[in-house]
């Protein structure tokens, strides 16, 4: 059979239609685990990856289980797994899928007995069999029927009341341009303004407008609202203009045509563009050949995000070349590839970088690396843009970037630079002409408001100052929103705390209370008579402890604890005893901690209970578990703290804002332990880090200050916690914790020594992971970066180290410096450093920089 011509925009429909996403997945290696008893849903394996595929209308749909963003249709799994792994473009996904239509055979898979039974083929052959022709044609008599219906017989524009009370004129409605592109959809009285949808086959649905209310026909979106040139039909097209509605653009031509009068073509998606119109538009600049196409998209993070996807998908216009009995477009070579998405909080942008060689890879993630460290140090609130190093192979790097959805502008101007490095990596012959996609912003949220304000006599400041009003004042409002929705959250809280001290304040509580207390000094008594027998626990090695707290529980579903901080910050109980006069040491530091800080010991005794509050918030919408995750690891750390049950709400912006109580006695062995949790996360938290983002301990200031003071004289002490850090120093003793003295030419350069562990997906066998990509990136910077040495856990998730070693007195100290501080910010990387070796170091790079820009003046 023929293959149909390239970039058929129905084409897509048809593959997802036609083609079963089980046989295709099954062919690319992937097996059957499990399937449900209808077969309706089935569940796919394939090394450690786990997809579950199932239906969605007329059409089979799959979602990574290890990875939420990687879902879509039978388009998205071949465009993502295609090409050895590396990807495809859309372009060899099409040929790819018209390859495995013409090719494949009906699917036969066998159904496993413990889940479903093999049909009865005899049943089977006696149903009657569809027609793919007879339901083409359904289709279309559908979509003729209900453009029918809303157009009638006579299309014509009789009710201009609605595109005047948006601001347009009737001269702009009389313009060549738009003549037979706007309607007036009559259903019994009421009157709509209707803009019709085209693609290559005519109408294809139709968007209807009014005041308070719009409707686009329950058709696939597969057209677009298209304009004719300006200067009439069938003239040359100098300019194509690309945005949101029919509006906006009527909107932009009567604003921005007269300044620069070039013949131009209006073209708009009715909201967010979809693949196939992508496509669509991509075939009007093939067949109008136009000099230039403008982003005529909205001041707004949606409308930045499909600037940003506008800029890798659309180029000028693709020649012609014969393949076999055909001809078929020549797409350009995409060195660079990026496409943004967007959920209610985030917007992200995938970055693939095709390369030649690991290094040439890890050279451009650094150079990109550098370029987000650049723009987050221009934000005053701190750093806003993510990095994360997804996959990484010898002809492939992919890169991650996340930001809040009111910072998309920092994405845009990446994906600005990105556009122009892929110019620059291209052959000659494919570079576009300079400035052929350009951005035009309208003063306000979008190009009718910036009509309607100009209507007004306002100038472009003024224009721009009652837009920023605008958006300030539904910034107050969403503001006032969030304030009052979590006034009603806490005073549930304390409505829910008060009931609960009622309850335990009650005869039975306490008589509980009592017995467990009697039954605790019971085992303590025992325990301690034991211990004495004994030797204190000790461990040789840091390998020793980690294995005996291997009951920690991961939490890779639930929550974003990781297992191996937590136990550096947190290491098992030293057993380390302490002698006499030790003691009475820390008893003298403690004391003095006490007066300077005008703390005085509680009266009560040390023996109470104390409790302490920890709160968990969720970081998406709709999600759960990180409360039970940072729960279950106190409960299976062997401290001597425990826990009550989970409490949560849920705000109105689908926000899980969960706590639980965490009970403890100043008396215990290991409150130093428990102190040092505590304080750990605050800090963390406190500090931006992304693992303890949402997580507080909350309690009465008096609590913390005699918690502290029992941890100075715990017998049991944390390996790593530097105590002098905890307490004041005492009169005449000189603190060790100033900051390093800046290293300068006379001081003698040392060797240092850097533990970089990375936790992520273990990937699959002959794929470079995150752990490579940031051995090549420092080895590249001039540092000596080691063998990568890894293992595998039970949950799929690869723990990577390596030993990275540097001299400070070295001529690339500064890049090596900054190397190591971008890899200890990237998400799954821990760098293992003394802070006094990270000081130096960072000292030593500042100073060669210094030196780097001195030098040449003292040359002159």
């Amino acid at each position: 059979m023929n293959a149909p011509r390239e970039n058929d925009p129905t084409e897509l429909d048809r593959f997802k239609r036609d083609i079963d996403l089980v046989d295709y997945a099954q062919r690319q290696g992937y097996t059957i685990k499990k399937e449900s008893r209808r077969g309706d849903w089935h569940h796919l394996v394939k090394d450690d990856e786990h997809v579950i595929v199932t239906r969605k209308g007329d059409h089979q749909v799959y979602l990574n289980t290890g990875d939420d963003r990687d879902a879509g249709s039978i388009i998205d799994f071949a465009k993502t797994r295609g090409g050895d792994g590396h990807g495809l473009n859309l372009g060899q996904v099409r040929q790819q899928l018209r390859e495995y239509l013409d090719g494949a055979p009906a699917p036969a898979r066998q159904y496993p007995t413990q889940y479903a039974t093999p049909p009865d083929s005899a049943r089977l052959n006696g149903l009657p069999v569809g027609d793919p022709e007879q339901a083409r044609q359904a289709e279309e008599e559908r979509r003729t029927r209900l453009i029918s219906e809303v157009l009638g017989v006579k299309k014509e524009l009789t009710d201009r009341s609605y595109l005047h009370g948006r601001g347009i004129t009737d001269a702009t409605l009389e313009s060549p341009a738009f003549q037979g592109r706007i309607f007036t959809a009559q259903q019994n009285e009421h009157k709509n303004t209707a803009f019709p949808l085209y693609n290559e086959h005519g109408l294809a649905s139709v968007e209807q407008k009014n005041e308070h209310y719009k409707s686009l026909l329950p058709l696939p979106k597969n057209g677009i609202w298209v304009s004719h040139p300006t200067a009439g039909k069938d003239t040359p097209v100098e300019r194509v203009v690309v945005s949101e509605s029919a509006i906006d653009s009527l909107s932009h031509f009567q604003l921005r045509h007269g300044q620069d009068p070039k013949n131009t073509l209006y073209i708009a998606t009715s909201g967010t563009p979809t693949e196939a119109q992508v496509a669509l538009i991509q075939r009007v600049i093939d067949k109008q050949q136009p000099q230039e196409v403008v982003l005529a998209n909205d001041r707004d993070a949606g409308g930045r995000q499909f600037n940003i996807n506008y800029l890798n998908e659309l180029q000028p216009a693709r020649p012609l070349v014969p393949v076999a009995e055909q001809e078929a477009y020549r797409e350009a070579s995409r060195p660079v590839e990026w496409h943004a998405t967007s959920d209610k909080y985030h917007t992200s942008l995938k970055v693939t970088f095709h390369h030649d060689s690991a290094e040439q890879g890890a050279g451009q993630v650094q150079q990109l690396s550098e370029r987000v460290e650049k723009i987050n140090q221009t934000q005053q609130d701190g750093p806003s843009l993510a990095v994360e190093i997804q996959r990484s192979t010898e002809q492939a790097t992919i890169v991650r970037l996340t930001v809040a959805r009111a910072d998309t502008a920092q994405l845009e101007v990446v994906a600005q630079e990105l556009y122009r490095q892929r110019e620059q990596l291209r052959p000659a012959a494919e570079r576009q002409q300079e400035a052929f996609l350009r951005v035009d912003y309208p003063l306000a949220k979008d190009f009718n408001k910036e009509l309607e304000y100009t209507a007004q006599g306002l100038s472009a400041e003024q224009i721009r100052a009652a837009a920023q009003r605008e958006e300030q004042q539904q910034e107050s409002e969403r503001q006032q929103r969030l304030a009052e929705a979590q006034r009603q959250e806490r005073e549930q809280r304390e409505a829910e705390r008060q009931a609960r001290r009622e309850q335990e304040s009650s005869p039975e509580a306490q008589q509980g209370r009592e017995q467990d207390d009697k039954h605790f000094q019971t085992v303590l008594g025992a325990t301690a008579a034991e211990a004495e027998q004994r030797p204190a626990r000790s461990y040789r090695s840091e390998q020793e402890a980690a294995e005996h707290t291997a009951q920690f529980v991961h939490a890779k579903d639930a929550g974003l604890v990781l297992l191996k901080e937590y136990i550096h910050d947190n290491p098992p109980p030293a057993g380390r005893k302490v002698d006499e006069a030790e003691r009475e040491d820390l008893r003298e530091r403690a004391r003095y901690a006490e007066a300077a800080a005008g703390v005085s010991l509680p009266t009560a005794s040390p023996t109470e209970a104390k409790t302490a509050t920890w709160t968990v918030d969720e970081l998406e919408p709709n999600t759960t578990g990180r409360a039970e995750a940072w729960k279950a690891i106190l409960d299976n750390s062997g401290y001597s703290m425990q826990t009550s049950q989970v409490r949560s709400t849920v705000d109105e912006q689908g926000i899980r804002r969960a706590e639980f109580d965490m009970t403890y006695r100043n008396d215990q062995p290991d409150i130093a332990i428990i102190h040092a949790i505590v304080t750990n996360t605050n800090a963390r938290a406190a500090a931006g880090k992304a693992q303890y983002a949402g997580v507080s301990v909350m309690e009465p200031e008096a609590d913390r200050a005699a918690r502290q003071l029992a941890a100075e004289a715990a017998a049991i002490q944390p390996h790593n916690r530097d105590r002098s850090l905890d307490v004041a120093v005492k009169p005449g003793v000189e603190a060790t914790t100033g900051d390093m003295p800046a290293a300068g030419p006379s001081a003698p350069g040392s060797e240092k020594l850097v533990i970089i562990r990375v936790d992520e997906p273990a990937s699959s066998p002959g794929e470079r992971g995150q752990a490579e990509a940031v051995q090549a990136a420092l080895t590249a910077s001039g540092a000596k970066a080691g063998e990568v040495q890894s293992t595998v856990d039970a949950e799929g998730i690869r723990h990577s180290e390596m030993k990275v070693s540097y001299r400070t007195d070295q001529p690339e100290i500064a890049q090596v410096s900054q190397a190591l501080d971008a890899a200890g910010r990237q998400v799954g990387n821990h760098v293992v450093e003394h802070g006094s070796d990270r000081a130096e170091r960072q000292a030593a790079a500042r100073h060669s920089q210094v030196s780097q820009e001195v030098a040449p003046q003292l040359e002159r």
